[in-house]
């Protein structure tokens, strides 16, 4: 079972709005036009059989209306991680609630949220996932599109780590876009997961393998970052371009690692 775990999906109505935006920002470009029957037409292209989409809150307000519309659209092979907001008030339920609602985690974008990822205002959220073992997917490194501050570097990551040593972080982008020497010092062989979001097939192949020999292969997991990417380009790479890794840890980024943390059968 092939699980892309980064995905991202709009509403039709604002979907090409959506896109154009970003796409004028980051100077990239999208491979879908954005809906979740864009992604499931893309996933069939690929033979990606589940995917796990996002939605970023940019105001504490919108996190409600986003989780009932994903709670609404997402069906088995799609699954979603909820939307949450730093100035969100943690209530005592609020983790418990979305993990009775079927979302498979949390995600976050500290650059559009304006929020380091290591800002103590967050720790109440962050100690509530930890209790309740659900992952939290995090935006790190550069971001194309807002590229001036760095919100969520590997350092402070490994801040939040040593602060929430038994919370499930899974940092996008192979841990911290066009940050990888960061990457190396501070988070490789630590208790996070890494995913290949963007950047698989925009890294050298000498730093790639670097990363893929100094984390535990169980702690990675393949994720496209769909639509700025192409998933059967993304999982075609990962398939026959990486000659040092096996076909088990091969297995295991496609999809066994995420089954097992994010509890799909």
């Amino acid at each position: 079972m092939i699980i892309d775990v980064h995905t991202h999906i709009y509403p039709e109505r604002t979907a090409a709005r959506t896109l154009a935006a970003v796409q004028d920002r980051a100077g990239i470009r999208a491979y879908t036009d954005g809906t979740i029957a864009g992604l499931k037409g893309s996933m069939r292209e690929a033979g990606i059989e589940v995917a796990v989409v996002s939605s970023i809150a940019t105001r504490p307000e919108q996190v409600d209306a986003m989780n009932q519309w994903l709670r609404e659209i997402c069906r088995p092979p799609v699954y979603g991680f909820a939307a949450m907001h730093p100035d969100l008030v943690v209530t005592p339920d609020l983790v418990s609630t979305v993990r009775a609602q079927g979302f498979k985690g949390f995600k976050m974008h500290p650059d559009y949220q304006g929020f380091f990822v290591d800002e103590r205002r967050v720790f109440p959220f962050y100690e509530a996932a930890q209790a309740e073992g659900m992952s939290i997917l995090f935006h790190t490194g550069v971001d194309l599109g807002l590229p001036d501050t760095v919100h969520a570097t590997p350092q402070r990551l490994a801040l939040v780590l040593r602060e929430f040593p038994r919370l499930r972080i899974i940092a996008a982008h192979l841990g911290g876009q066009d940050m990888y020497t960061e990457t190396e010092k501070y988070l490789l062989g630590r208790e996070i997961y890494l995913d290949t979001s963007f950047v698989l097939r925009k890294m050298p192949l000498d730093i790639l393998q670097r990363i893929f020999s100094k984390h535990p292969l169980d702690r990675f997991l393949f994720g496209s970052d769909s639509p700025w990417t192409d998933q059967k380009e993304e999982l075609d790479f990962l398939l026959s371009s990486l000659p040092f890794l096996t076909q088990d840890a091969k297995d295991k980024i496609l999809g066994a690692n995420a089954a097992r943390l994010l509890e799909i059968e």
